[in-house]
């Protein structure tokens, strides 16, 4: 079994990237959750929030971005994607299956 990447062995621009996605991630899927029950209030909440996670995935996503341009080994995509993928495996950001037609 391959081993995760680890925090300790991401940059710092690695790192933050990694972390606004999957808190974009998490606010996408209490959306979703805020949907499936009905919970205008959830919702509205998670939304104002999920703005917020944006911008600031926006910005890490620039740095990124300055750093790539930089260097092409400053950011790598398969690291950081491999811990989207680790960690946000429970956030999938959708409601659940509406249930079949009798």
């Amino acid at each position: 079994m391959a081993a995760h990447p680890t925090p300790q062995r991401l940059t710092d621009t690695e790192a933050r990237l990694a972390e606004r996605y999957v808190g974009v991630l998490d606010l996408v899927s209490r959306c979703a959750q805020a949907v499936e029950r009905g919970d205008c209030f959830y919702l509205c909440d998670k939304a104002t929030a999920l703005e917020v996670g944006a911008g600031r995935l926006a910005e890490a996503a620039g740095t990124a971005y300055a750093a790539r341009h930089a260097d092409r080994r400053a950011v790598r995509a398969q690291v950081v994607r491999a811990v989207v993928a680790h960690q946000g495996r429970h956030y999938l950001g959708r409601p659940a299956a509406a249930p079949r037609p009798a």
